[in-house]
């Protein structure tokens, strides 16, 4: 089982967060699903809540129970009302790793 969580906190803290905020009941509920799945093979799943916007498919996380109760949505107007707009060449909003990520090219 691999769990590639989003962005476990209180709230979103931005735009980018509006798609991969996961609340802290539903990433309980995620790692409860995952311990106790009868059958899981090597399953990825992906840690969100049930957001409106999102960055990934996870279709997957039904086979293990996985049923996410929250939303980033419940934020929305405060977010947007915090960062109006989201800036094109900032990684966080190009890249899934946010500023971690750093594409170099090879030479």
């Amino acid at each position: 089982m691999s769990l590639r969580i989003g962005s476990s906190f209180t709230e979103p803290r931005d735009r980018r967060m509006l798609a991969t905020y996961l609340s802290y009941d539903d990433l309980e509920r995620l790692v409860v699903a995952a311990l106790t799945a009868p059958i899981v093979g090597h399953s990825i799943i992906y840690g969100m809540s049930d957001n409106q916007t999102t960055w990934w498919d996870n279709t997957h996380a039904k086979h293990i129970g996985y049923r996410p109760l929250d939303s980033s949505d419940v934020f929305r107007p405060a977010v947007e009302a915090r960062q109006q707009t989201i800036d094109k060449n900032d990684p966080a909003a190009i890249y899934q790793g946010g500023a971690f990520v750093k594409a170099t090219p090879y030479g």
